[in-house]
């Protein structure tokens, strides 16, 4: 007998649920935390960026943003545990360029693609050098091929990057010079190799100023496409015709198919984040400069890295 009144009432439940504004009808993004998945180790460039970061987008979201460690590989770590978390908004990945455009060209174990997320936004590029200790005879690169040209010297140098690798061989291509490649895990492992005198050389994309600074080191010429702004009298590889650039940005991504809404809040909240106070925190504390590039333009520069990189990865394969 009670079955009609209870199926008019359910009826006018559903139908007043479906006249509510659609910010009462559902929850709007984020309505919990976020984590952050970071690929590289604490303290470093990326680390730094993305922890500095996920402070302002608390406050632009209005939910904690939680870094999590995902170390290794360049960032392929990070990489490879992001593709697999739900496209929600809720799993976000700050890592490096090269882990999109280098890395699964070079590593056939690695399936992913760039395509095969949803990049959010460019936030910061290194201001990077090939670095010799204070006391090195090198003041140039040139004079380092002439020194190795001159004695049959075989250098080495602390790689923790297969940008390392690609480096060194621009110049055995162009000089006829020999490197001994030295692997290392991170940029600070590869300094403290230089500094100790077992190696000759290192690249670094950020803890080189602070060396610098103390008079510990110097450096030589930088891989950046352009003269940096903090050092207008180091030269680029471009410049000495060695036909090698490589600018790894650090950038955020997402796993691939976010619905649109939660994707456009994130872009927007990671500009707004932004603020000329953390860019000058960032400038401050590792010299990185602010390069904010929203999801559009991110995909077309990671494209063309991709591209751009293609024929070197060819020459290293030769190599192997």
């Amino acid at each position: 007998m009670m079955k009609k009144p209870f199926l008019a009432l359910s009826a006018l439940v559903i139908a007043g649920a479906m006249t509510l504004p659609a910010s009462m009808a559902l929850a709007e993004f984020p309505e919990k935390p976020i984590t952050m998945l970071i690929g590289f180790r604490p303290g470093g460039a990326v680390d730094t960026t993305g922890r500095l970061l996920a402070a302002n987008l608390e406050k632009e979201l209005g939910q904690p943003v939680i870094a999590v460690q995902k170390a290794g590989g360049g960032g392929k770590i990070m990489a490879s545990t992001l593709i697999n978390a739900d496209p929600d908004g809720y799993t976000i990945g700050m890592g490096a360029s090269a882990a999109y455009t280098l890395a699964p060209q070079l590593d056939p174990k690695i399936s992913y693609r760039i395509d095969d997320f949803d990049h959010l936004a460019t936030v910061t590029i290194p201001q990077d050098a090939l670095v010799v200790r204070k006391d090195s005879p090198w003041n140039s690169l040139e004079d380092m091929v002439k020194d190795a040209k001159a004695n049959g010297k075989t250098l080495s140098i602390a790689s923790q990057v297969a940008v390392v690798n690609m480096l060194a061989l621009a110049i055995e291509k162009k000089d006829g010079i020999k490197f001994k490649v030295v692997p290392v895990k991170g940029g600070a492992r590869g300094i403290q190799q230089v500094l100790g005198g077992h190696v000759d050389l290192t690249w670094s994309g950020s803890g080189w100023h602070k060396q610098v600074a103390a008079g510990t080191m110097k450096p030589l010429v930088t891989i950046s496409a352009k003269r940096m702004p903090g050092y207008p009298d180091l030269p680029t590889m471009l410049e000495l015709g060695y036909g090698y650039t490589f600018v790894d940005t650090f950038m955020l991504s997402a796993p691939k198919g976010l619905p649109a809404d939660v994707k456009a809040k994130l872009a927007s909240a990671v500009k707004k984040a932004l603020t000329p106070e953390l860019s000058e925190q960032l400038l401050g504390k590792m010299k990185l400069a602010t390069d904010y590039r929203n999801p559009e333009d991110t995909l077309k520069f990671l494209h063309a890295q991709y591209d751009l990189v293609t024929p070197m990865v060819a020459d290293m394969k030769k190599m192997n």
